[in-house]
């Protein structure tokens, strides 16, 4: 089924308006509601020259408004853009220059990180400023339009959707062929665009959507309405608990919504585990949406105790791209009948690989591939079936259309084989009996810390900007919690007054928080080789030794 998710959401408002689609801390959002909110903002931005096939860009924690404005452009067959809220000014910068929004939805608490971008010029995008809960003192008060951020011209959100337009605009069904951006660095070094189709999304998700409950993939959009608006489907309660820039934590909210489900929104860009286990319990989540160890352990820690005197509701744990430890799993399923879907995908295309565990006797949970995921070996034939085979992953099912303006990236990471489109993100494996696989590695040097994946060339740059920095490097080690520590390593000349805070400042002063090292050592050289290579293996073992895996 290719389909446009918007008017799934459309049709299931109009069949079950009443019905409750989204809560966010005390907001309660019904079908009717989320289907007429974004119906006005869709109008709204028409009425200011958005148009199909421009782009949206969020700059925005999870919240009720993310998820109407997401609806809005879908809409209009704009094109949403999933940007980092995490991100500071620079970084910002060089992803709006990369896709060119026309439209820059943001929260009132990154209103100063707007206002330090220094591209703004008169083409810059319609601004558009959502109140956050962490700030309100830095939200415009609802007007129709506002001045602030340095002069510029800013909307207010509330403002537009409870606006009038001068003449009534009818929306017409959107299309199947709209497309969505999401942003992300892990295969490619630079943060890139990866471009997906809708209809294509759609189709490929329904396996996420409809086998866990036992519901055959409908044929069109009217059995799709069916399953969800009918009594005998169960009711899904997602609680996202990864950020939207994550398409696991996007991609689940956007599914809840295709089964008539209902979404459940920390609305604070901060984890607060006690808050989150209150929702879980008060809300009756079904489905909770973690980024792995980092995520799971803090709210467990809160859950338990909470669920004393209480069962759990809970019937799936999902997590995607990010170490899951099974004493981890463990605690989940003592906590009662609880399926544990561990993913290894990528924002360019999977799943390659599910550990599924129903129980603590399925532990240690395995990755298995999935029906499109295939091993290559280094002449790109398959060695899936050939237990002791080591290549990479790949995957041939519905794919994104590529990256943005990058086709020499889009033929690297999307070869054709055998008239086949493959994605390879660079994971190597080792194929066990059953299709079970063993994970070696990536071929990059991508650090995977708490879900988000950190560049290392790029903190090094920023490190040896800092005075006295001579030499740096960057890199991942184990790490109990969050996967992997960015660590560093610094070169300083003699006789600099060269502090590891003040490093640790200076990283935080350009790039988001996670990019920052944990842990970060200054030496008076790094003892670089002959040909100005490195000896990692050493530096990892040496910092591995001093620090300890927590």
């Amino acid at each position: 089924m290719f389909e446009n998710y918007a008017t799934l959401w459309s049709r299931i408002a109009r069949s079950a308006p009443d019905r409750t689609a989204i809560v966010a801390g005390l907001q309660r959002v019904s079908y009717a509601q989320f289907d007429g909110l974004s119906s006005r903002l869709a109008v709204a931005l028409l009425n200011r020259g958005v148009k199909a096939g421009d782009r949206v860009a969020f700059y925005l924690h999870n919240t009720a408004e993310y998820l109407v404005a997401f609806n809005a452009a879908l809409k209009i067959e704009a094109i949403p853009v999933t940007l980092n809220y995490r991100y500071r000014a620079q970084e910002v910068e060089a992803l709006l220059e990369a896709c060119s929004p026309s439209a820059l939805i943001f929260g009132s608490g990154s209103a100063d990180v707007i206002a330090d971008i220094e591209r703004w010029g008169s083409d810059r995008p319609l601004l558009v400023q959502v109140a956050d809960l962490d700030a309100p003192g830095k939200a415009h008060r609802p007007g129709s339009e506002s001045r602030g951020l340095s002069g510029l011209d800013v909307l207010d959100f509330h403002s537009l959707i409870t606006e009038q337009p001068s003449e009534p605009l009818e929306l017409s069904e959107p299309s199947k062929d709209a497309e969505l951006y999401i942003f992300t660095g892990g295969t490619t070094g630079t943060p890139k665009a990866v471009v997906w189709g809708i209809g294509e999304l759609l189709h490929i998700q329904q396996s996420a959507m409809y086998d866990p409950l036992g519901v055959a993939y409908p044929r069109d959009l009217a059995e799709a309405l069916r399953v969800a608006t009918s009594p005998q489907t169960a009711h899904v309660t997602t609680l996202p608990l990864a950020p939207f820039i994550h398409a696991t934590a996007l991609f689940s909210a956007m599914n809840t919504l295709a089964l008539g489900g209902t979404v459940i929104i920390n609305a604070r860009p901060s984890l607060d585990p006690r808050a989150v286990a209150d929702m879980i319990v008060d809300e009756k989540v079904t489905r909770l949406i973690v980024a792995g160890d980092a995520v799971a352990i803090p709210v467990l820690d809160a859950l338990e105790p909470r669920l004393k005197d209480t069962s759990s509701s809970l019937a799936s744990v999902i997590s995607s791209g990010m170490r899951f430890s099974d004493d981890t799993k463990r605690r989940f399923h003592r906590l009662g009948q609880i399926a544990i879907v561990d993913i290894l995908a990528s924002t360019e295309g999977g799943p390659y690989a599910t550990a599924v565990s129903t129980s603590e006797d399925d532990l240690p949970a395995r990755f298995r591939l999935s029906d499109d995921a295939v091993v290559l070996d280094l002449d790109r034939q398959p060695v899936q079936d050939h237990p002791g085979a080591t290549g990479i992953l790949a995957y041939r099912g519905a794919l994104p259309k590529g990256y943005l303006n990058d086709p020499a990236k889009t033929e690297e990471t999307y070869p054709v084989i055998d008239g086949v489109r493959h994605a390879s993100p660079g994971d190597y494996v080792r194929v066990g009996e059953n299709r079970y696989i063993e994970l070696l590695g990536r071929g990059s040097s991508v650090i995977n810390t708490g879900g988000e994946k950190v560049y290392p060339g790029e903190v090094e740059e920023v490190l040896l900007r800092y005075p006295g920095v001579n030499d740096a490097v960057v890199f991942g080690v184990p790490d109990a919690r969050w996967g992997e520590r960015v660590t560093a390593m610094v070169a300083v000349d003699a006789g600099a007054d060269v502090s590891e805070d003040q490093l640790a400042e200076h990283v935080a002063k350009y790039l988001a928080g996670y990019k920052k090292p944990r842990t970060l050592a200054i030496r008076p050289s790094l003892h670089r080789g002959g040909s100005g290579k490195l000896d990692m293996r050493r530096l990892k073992g040496e910092m591995t030794a001093e620090q300890g895996t927590p």
